[in-house]
Order: C-alpha cells, then sequence, then structure tokens
C-alpha cells in the first residue's frame, strides 16, 4: 500500500477492530467487515468525527478507496438496485 498506515486514526482503528472481533458483530458491522476494509472505514470515520472537516481526512480517504479498489468492491456496488 501507497498510503500510510501510521496515522492516529488508524491505529485507533485497528485496536477497536480487533477488540470487535471478540464480540459479537452486528449487522452493519458484518456488513463493512465483509469488504476487507473495515479498519479503513473506521480510521476515516474517527477522523471525520474529531476534525468534523473531510479534508482533513484526505490521507484515511486515500488509504480507504485503494483498500476498496484493491478488494474488488468497486464491482460489488455496481450490482445495487437503485430506484
Amino acid at each position: 500500500m501507497s498510503q500510510n498506515k501510521d496515522s492516529q486514526y488508524y491505529k485507533q482503528a485497528l485496536e477497536e477492530y480487533q477488540e470487535l472481533s471478540k464480540e459479537d458483530e452486528d449487522e452493519w458491522d458484518s456488513r463493512i467487515d465483509k469488504t476487507g476494509c473495515y479498519v479503513e472505514n473506521m480510521a476515516l470515520q474517527l477522523c471525520h468525527a474529531e476534525t468534523n472537516d473531510w479534508r482533513q481526512c484526505m490521507a484515511e480517504m486515500a488509504l480507504f478507496r485503494e483498500c476498496w479498489q484493491n478488494k474488488g468492491n468497486s464491482d460489488r456496488v455496481s450490482t445495487v438496485d437503485r430506484k
């Protein structure tokens, strides 16, 4: 991966993911986990929650985007019926 995984948000997200894996997942967490990008998604959410500014979360967003594409998730969303 070309993006840096040393951000405080990535580290916090990884810790939360490790704790979550010990518990029963709810439906939302399970769906995000199946994308293979749970930690990257959580890091992005944590960054936005703390800064309230997506522009300050560009590194986390790039890391999530890279993960999403590498895991083939773009194909997943193209099958969603958008009425």
